[in-house]
């Protein structure tokens, strides 16, 4: 997919958070710093046909997290995600 959100917007959104934090904090920070590039990813995964855009989006975010080389997962941990359910997600430090 041809994602407007940067590996630099997520770097600078995983900056922006207490260590540790989890997948869920640098996902709401994307959603209010760049909410442009947010709301389109979310419309490529709409558009894609997923059932549920909003979860395979934020797990795209996350293994796109992974990927960036800059931080290091330590556990899971259970937080409220965007929806305002407590789930399962990664927890990070720089």
């Amino acid at each position: 997919m041809n994602y407007e959100i940067t590996d630099q917007m997520l770097t600078d959104a995983a900056n922006r958070q207490p260590v540790p934090f989890d997948s869920h904090a640098v996902i709401r920070q994307l959603m209010r710093d760049n909410s442009r590039a947010y709301v389109h990813d979310l419309y490529l995964h709409y558009e894609a046909g997923h059932s549920d855009p909003i979860h395979t989006l934020h797990s795209a975010i996350g293994t796109r997290l992974a990927g960036l080389g800059t931080l290091v997962p330590t556990q899971k941990v259970r937080s409220m995600n965007v929806r305002g359910q407590e789930t399962e997600n990664q927890e990070w430090r720089r």
